[in-house]
């Protein structure tokens, strides 16, 4: 099952912008396999919060029928 990811305050460092960038599960940092949609990420600039459509691994996305 997906874990809502948190709200992150920029900057952030490498890995976590490939989390961002959806090339690696937003969960537990992966870039091996398939990586699937797993909806958005948000962080905030100081003035609002900007979506990252974000994947995940298969351990880490819901199944789907």
């Amino acid at each position: 099952m997906l874990v809502p990811a948190p709200v992150l305050q920029l900057p952030v460092d490498a890995p976590t912008l490939d989390r961002l960038h959806g090339d690696a599960c937003i969960n537990c940092g992966t870039e091996d396999g398939p990586l699937l949609p797993a909806g958005h990420a948000y962080t905030t600039d100081g003035e609002g919060q900007l979506g990252w459509p974000v994947a995940a691994c298969p351990d880490h996305r819901e199944a789907r029928p």
